[in-house]
């Protein structure tokens, strides 16, 4: 089946910006007393629905090196920072910079994320719900402010994932569309993620963020999953969220950056977006798909509701991979075609005399 035919498909990404805060440097001096000499921690990230942002992140968990190439050593190992009840991020045991040397930062949240590995290695990571969003920052080279009270490393995360949102509508009033499942196939869903080399304060260039590897052992996600008549989404010409759910494996995917895949048309290593649904006329109720000219590949044999699937690929002509801290918005609109058999009429022509001409289209 041609599923072109049966929907038109519109597609919208946009790029998550962060904002840029960068730390006054400045070499340490001895002169100033130890306990002006602490280590302080400032962080901030991109305000965003569903994400870690500067609002709702409230702890963070930081790696420090002193010395270079194989004489760096470990001088903050995996030390977690929250922000207490009056916004001061907090530490324990108390770090103080030190006298001679820079230090190389590394934050991450959540806690979690790194496991036994360490930000100076490849991180490993398996996403196999693709439920939590993940962030990572990067100070670099940094040392105690001479005569400041306040030295403050401060923070500007990044986010590590792609995000996905699905949203579904159908704007042909004579149809009525109930989809029951919907899922993302072919999807890397382990992978290996390297910190960036450069502080994350600055604007966006390829040493500023981190980058994926090594990406994995390809599933499904479920995006949406009908476990009761209730969960059936009826389609409007309103674009429904399918972010905006709780139920049924709802909520905003944040997913391995990885290459994007259309050879085959939903076959083979294709990575797509399926759409498990019917059709019905809107006035009628009768079932206009799938139905008898329905290829059996499309066909969800054992459906609850007769259903039938589609296949959408997930690269287009604007791209053909996800990238990390990017948003991908992909908007399904479902409409008729030639498959459910809707009788259609043009406009006649008559003839002056004799000749009558009906076109069906």
């Amino acid at each position: 089946m041609n599923t072109s035919k049966l929907l038109l498909s519109t597609l919208a990404t946009f790029a998550l910006t962060l904002a840029s805060c960068s730390a006054d440097d400045g070499p340490a001096d001895a002169g100033v007393a130890r306990s002006d000499r602490q280590i302080r921690f400032g962080a901030s990230t991109e305000m965003t629905r569903n994400d870690i942002t500067t609002n709702n992140l409230t702890a963070f968990n930081v790696y420090a090196y002193i010395g270079t190439g194989t004489n760096q050593k470990v001088f903050m190992d995996n030390v977690t920072v929250s922000k207490n009840a009056t916004n001061v991020w907090t530490y324990s045991p108390v770090e103080y910079w030190p006298a001679k040397e820079t230090v190389d930062f590394y934050a991450f949240a959540p806690s979690d994320w790194l496991g036994s590995a360490t930000p100076v290695a490849p991180i490993p990571y398996d996403n196999m719900w693709a439920s939590e969003d993940i962030v990572y920052a990067v100070n670099p080279n940094m040392s105690g402010h001479t005569g400041s009270p306040n030295a403050q490393v401060h923070f500007n995360f990044r986010h590590a994932l792609s995000k996905v949102i699905i949203k579904l509508s159908s704007t042909n009033a004579d149809l009525q569309v109930k989809v029951t499942n919907v899922a993302l196939a072919n999807i890397a869903m382990r992978g290996n993620f390297h910190f960036p080399t450069l502080s994350t304060s600055g604007n966006v260039t390829p040493n500023t963020i981190g980058y994926w590897n090594d990406q994995n052992t390809t599933g499904p996600y479920m995006y949406h999953m009908a476990q009761t008549a209730d969960d059936v989404i009826t389609l409007t010409s309103t674009p429904n969220d399918l972010s905006n759910y709780d139920i049924g494996f709802g909520g905003a995917k944040y997913i391995i950056p990885q290459k994007l895949v259309w050879n085959n048309d939903g076959s083979g290593s294709d990575t797509y977006l399926t759409v498990m649904c019917s059709v019905y006329d809107a006035h009628s109720g009768a079932k206009l798909w799938p139905n008898a000219n329905t290829p059996e590949e499309n066909v969800v044999v054992g459906s609850t509701y007769g259903d039938g699937l589609l296949k959408f690929p997930l690269s287009t002509a604007a791209f053909n991979e996800w990238h990390p801290g990017y948003q991908y918005i992909y908007n399904v609109v479902i409409n008729s075609n030639d498959e459910m058999g809707a009788i259609q009429f043009g406009d006649p022509a008559v003839d002056a005399y004799v000749d009558v001409d009906t076109n069906y289209q």
